[in-house]
């Protein structure tokens, strides 16, 4: 099995995949990490020996070319700032996977965690889905959520939810590639029971 990457910019949910793959605890070859712009996330990747590309301005075109050329399992979005043109989708869909740092559907788009620090709520997350057409309204596959504590700073929850992110994206594009699964419309179900979790 293998994956392909794409991120950009600090690249902390990438390096936390890639050392998950290297260990063996995600059961998948990291074809490479994309990018779409020049990022920290590239210096993970060289530091990691990872492949790395960074797309040009055509990048929409580059990056199907690519992922058409050397196909993988999966195409994990970690923190990769562009909505995917529908060709794209439409070409690898359900094979697309994004994280995103609220419980949809809330909350979606641009500036989640910050969204959600105005608005004063009291319970948040983060949600693993798969990539549609639309902006973050793909099936889900996993959330998990947090109390939001009233001392909080938008800062302090911004740590928490990366630590849930660290923790629990590696474990979905682990049941991803190992367990049967299937979306019905919007709802996405798997179809057997999980075997472990994946060390956080």
């Amino acid at each position: 099995m293998s994956i392909w990457v794409l991120a950009s910019g600090r690249g902390s949910n990438f390096e936390v995949i890639a050392r998950r793959c290297a260990e063996g605890s995600i059961p998948a070859k990291l074809l490479g990490l994309i990018v779409d712009r020049p990022c920290p996330a590239e210096d993970r990747a060289r530091r990691l020996g990872v492949p790395l590309l960074r797309l040009g301005r055509s990048w929409s075109d580059e990056l199907l070319e690519v992922l058409s050329s050397r196909r993988s399992d999966l195409v994990v979005l970690a923190g990769f700032m562009r909505v995917l043109p529908p060709p794209l989708v439409r070409a690898f869909y359900p094979r697309v996977v994004n994280l995103h740092p609220a419980l949809l559907p809330s909350f979606p788009g641009m500036d989640a965690i910050g969204q959600a620090y105005r608005h004063g709520v009291k319970v948040t997350g983060i949600t693993v889905h798969l990539v549609d057409e639309g902006v973050d309204t793909g099936p889900i596959v996993l959330q998990r959520a947090i109390r939001v504590r009233e001392e909080w700073t938008l800062e302090e929850l911004e740590r928490a939810i990366h630590r849930l992110e660290h923790r629990w994206y590696p474990v979905a594009i682990r049941d991803l590639l190992l367990r049967a699964w299937t979306v019905e419309g919007r709802v996405f179900k798997f179809l057997d029971r999980p075997e472990g979790r994946v060390r956080s």
